[in-house]
């Protein structure tokens, strides 16, 4: 514990985040969101039907698109991470649902659940974990505070955290992976260490593909830092490799068989099998606008991300350092692999390229290894990064309670989106309407939550005051800027929102 610290303040802010994961509920059944239904159709094919074949799910409760064919059988096209850590919470569900009602639970029901106990909940704990990591590794409280709410509220952590899809809980066990190998000392405890972490970046793939990408820079961190014990995190990831490959067979046969060369939808297949499953060679014009176009860029969406990337480059050019040159070389690695998707936008968006997730935790951790040097010894500069926190969590915040489905038609989705749905009092499901309100005042919960944590993020050890409107001078200037660009009437755009409207739960 941290000077005189009690345990409630210690974990303050991580509590409002975790607070912030579990009382939001997004959710609209006519959109018929296919990153995420897929993964539940197959979670329901185990568990109702002992089969990852999702045909019998479908003629129950409808069709879902982001589908693999084999022969007459449809599968989801996802990596099956998701849905099998679904199984058990949906098989207990299910159960508890029978003996309580005598029937099964409602789609909506099993979408709830299954975001609270399979996605939001151990993210929760990853964010407890981080917490304790930068606390240990800057001294600092605030550091803590700061980037834990960061990180948690301010990143596509959020706005991928709070349904159920892999692209978070993938970041989360990536990131972990590379904690473990940075931690393993000498000894048969850092062995175990050693295959944890190998464990964690096989799992990390068993929930997104792509993070393969990611776990091969780690492979050759841990062998470089460990040399022959790096033996050790290849025998844990193992485990989830064969995991992977009985999948794969069970569904078409060969370990090495992909769902994407199987996509049953002749747009999605065709970019799935251009070049190597859908990669070709890297395209300037992609990496722009995956970290700065306006509707989908990672450092528009996480500003405070920017100074990380910063962090890594500067220490790995003047230093060597191997930590940041691992920070740096999984976030060129997964940048190289966006731009050369043919499908590189992945549909409908929030809070910046899901395709990379697993770089977030990574650049918010190269600010905690600069802490000491850069942030903490300069008040000012600290204030401005603190400002760019603050505005990340008002943009991607904003988007994961009100609705984490950016269409690609707009071109500022954040103002033309985001900002007008509130302006005409559309809210989503959450505890709010839980508790009986509608419209604006049902995102009260929310709003006092995130203000919470806000709170937090600012109380600096000094010139808290000073700290503050510094922080929010920088927060409102980046939201003024970002609300310039491209805003203009478009017919498209308007077909769009009309159809958001059409498809918005709670109806108004």
């Amino acid at each position: 514990m941290t000077g005189n610290e009690t345990v409630l303040r210690r974990h303050a802010a991580w509590l409002c985040v975790a607070v912030a994961y579990l009382i939001v509920f997004p959710y609209f059944p006519k959109l018929n969101n296919p990153n995420e239904n897929v993964r539940i159709w197959m979670t329901r094919a185990i568990v109702a039907h002992g089969t990852f074949a999702i045909n019998d799910v479908q003629a129950e409760w409808g069709e879902v698109a982001d589908r693999a064919s084999f022969g007459t059988r449809l599968y989801s096209s996802k990596a099956p991470g998701t849905s099998l850590l679904g199984v058990p919470v949906m098989f207990v569900h299910d159960r508890l649902s029978r003996l309580l009602t005598g029937q099964s639970p409602s789609v909506r029901e099993v979408t709830w659940t299954l975001r609270v106990f399979a996605v939001a909940l151990p993210l929760c704990l990853f964010l407890l974990f981080f917490a304790r990591q930068v606390e240990r590794e800057t001294g600092s409280p605030w550091a803590r505070d700061l980037l834990v709410v960061g990180l948690g509220l301010g990143t596509m952590m959020y706005t991928y955290g709070v349904g159920f899809v892999g692209h978070a809980p993938s970041a989360a066990a990536i990131f972990s992976s590379f904690l473990f190998i940075a931690d393993a000392r000498s000894g048969e405890q850092s062995n175990r260490r050693l295959i944890v972490a190998g464990l964690l970046a096989g799992l990390a793939v068993v929930f997104e593909y792509q993070t393969l990408f990611a776990a091969a820079i780690l492979t050759v961190f841990a062998a470089v830092r460990h040399k022959r014990r790096a033996g050790f995190f290849l025998l844990g990831a193992l485990g989830p490799a064969v995991l992977l490959g009985l999948y794969h067979t069970a569904l078409f046969g060969k370990p090495w068989e992909f769902p994407y060369g199987h996509i049953d939808d002749d747009n999605f297949r065709l970019s799935h099998t251009q070049g190597f499953f859908g990669l070709g060679r890297p395209r300037a014009k992609v990496l722009k606008a995956a970290f700065f176009d306006v509707d989908y860029g990672l450092f528009i969406f996480s500003p405070f991300l920017a100074p990380g990337l910063v962090a890594a480059v500067v220490k790995t050019v003047r230093t060597g350092d191997r930590a940041h040159a691992t920070v740096l070389a999984v976030t060129c690695a997964m940048a190289v692999f966006l731009c050369g998707m043919t499908n590189w936008r992945g549909g409908w968006c929030a809070g910046g390229p899901r395709y990379i997730a697993a770089v977030v935790p990574f650049l918010a951790w190269a600010i905690a290894l600069t802490w000491k040097d850069w942030w903490g010894p300069r008040p000012v500069l600290s204030a401005g990064l603190a400002g760019l926190v603050v505005a990340s969590v008002v943009t991607c915040g904003v988007s994961g309670v009100l609705f984490p489905h950016y269409p690609v038609q707009f071109n500022n989705p954040l103002f033309d989106v985001a900002w007008r749905l509130l302006k005409e009092g559309f809210a989503p499901h959450g505890l709010g309407t839980a508790l009986g309100l509608r419209g604006l005042p049902s995102l009260l919960p929310a709003g006092i939550v995130f203000a919470a944590a806000g709170v937090f993020a600012l109380r600096a050890p000094r010139h808290r005051l000073r700290t503050a409107l510094i922080a929010l001078g920088v927060a409102a200037l980046v939201i003024f800027v970002l609300s310039l660009p491209g805003r203009r009437f478009d017919t498209e755009e308007e077909r769009t929102f009309a159809f958001l409207r059409g498809i918005w739960e709670p109806h108004r």
